[in-house]
């Protein structure tokens, strides 16, 4: 509990923010990198 209670006060600060923005950001952009190449494997093979 105390982990997931430090999480929330880091993320309620303005660098935790950001951060947080970050990493979803990266994710969204490694999905759809994934996906694109799904469908180019998909397609040529």
């Amino acid at each position: 509990m105390g982990y997931f209670n430090s999480l929330v006060n880091y993320l309620k600060t303005d660098k935790g923010k950001h951060d947080c923005l970050d990493y979803i950001r990266a994710i969204m952009i490694m999905a759809a990198v994934m996906v694109g190449i799904r469908i180019l494997v998909n397609t040529f093979l």
